[in-house]
């Protein structure tokens, strides 16, 4: 028979229990302190949205005058003032200057305008107009700088010439004027019209100084010039050469110069005022 062993008597039996490391205090006070100032920089943001709100507030006063300035003719100051505060819904601060100025930019007279804030309750409008030289198509008026603008009301431009064309061509037609009239004043001619037509023709209305002087009295004598398309310079000359020899004597009597001729001009004379 096998002997059994027996465990020594007295003896125990131990086992080891592994210890997990301990976290460090900053490790464990990590996020609290993380929303600690999460929350401290959310109150101090708060503190500094109110704060700004009621300055903005005590900064943003009621409006309480318009002013408008600029060497206005056709514009009336008390007008757009009137205009300018029925668009105001703001305060002094909040008011939306660029609005204000765009809508007033796009009336027919205004050339330039700009608005600013005079404190402590003003809104400060400064205004140009529009200058017109030539009146344009019988419908709207013509500037220095060949702008078109179309004005609810024509004014009364005595003396202005008319010009004609398409929108497109308002710069062109108005240097052309401008060289015709440098050309013809040593005649005595004063430009009073003058047309591209579409096919791109040119046709004048020239008025000598005596008739333009008594145009306030009787129906001024018009003397109309068709100078064609081509060569302007080149027929304007020929028409100057005749003048001087057969036409400055007979001004009274000429209806239209034609100058579209290659060597010639063709003159339509008035037709002769029988007396009964």
């Amino acid at each position: 028979m096998k002997k059994s062993k027996r465990k020594p008597q007295g003896a125990t039996r131990t086992t080891a229990i592994e210890q997990k490391p301990r976290k460090p205090v900053a490790e464990i006070l990590h996020w609290p302190l993380k929303l600690l100032k999460v929350t401290a920089v959310v109150g101090v943001l708060a503190v500094l949205v109110l704060g700004g709100q009621r300055l903005l507030d005590g900064l943003d006063q009621p409006i309480t005058g318009v002013e408008v300035s600029g060497q206005l003719k056709q514009l009336d100051e008390t007008v757009i003032a009137s205009w300018v505060q029925q668009q105001i819904t703001e305060g002094v601060l909040l008011t939306d200057l660029n609005s204000l100025q765009v809508q007033l930019q796009a009336r027919p007279w205004v050339a330039r305008v700009a608005v600013r804030r005079k404190w402590p309750g003003l809104l400060h409008v400064s205004l140009q107009e529009h200058v017109p030289v030539a009146r344009w198509n019988e419908r709207a008026l013509l500037t220095a700088q060949g702008l078109v603008f179309e004005p609810e009301q024509l004014p009364v431009m005595q003396g202005a010439p008319l010009l004609k064309g398409s929108d497109s061509s308002s710069r062109e037609v108005l240097r052309e004027f401008a060289k015709l009239q440098a050309e013809l004043a040593e005649l005595n001619f004063k430009v009073v019209a003058l047309e591209k037509s579409e096919r791109g023709t040119w046709l004048a209305q020239l008025m000598t100084a005596e008739s333009l002087a008594a145009a306030e009295t009787k129906q001024p004598a018009l003397i109309e010039v068709a100078l064609g398309k081509q060569e302007l310079a080149e027929r304007l000359e020929r028409f100057k050469s005749l003048y001087y020899s057969v036409l400055k004597a007979k001004l009274n009597e000429i209806e239209r110069v034609d100058l579209r001729y290659t060597n010639g001009v063709a003159v339509q004379w008035k037709a002769p005022v029988t007396v009964s």
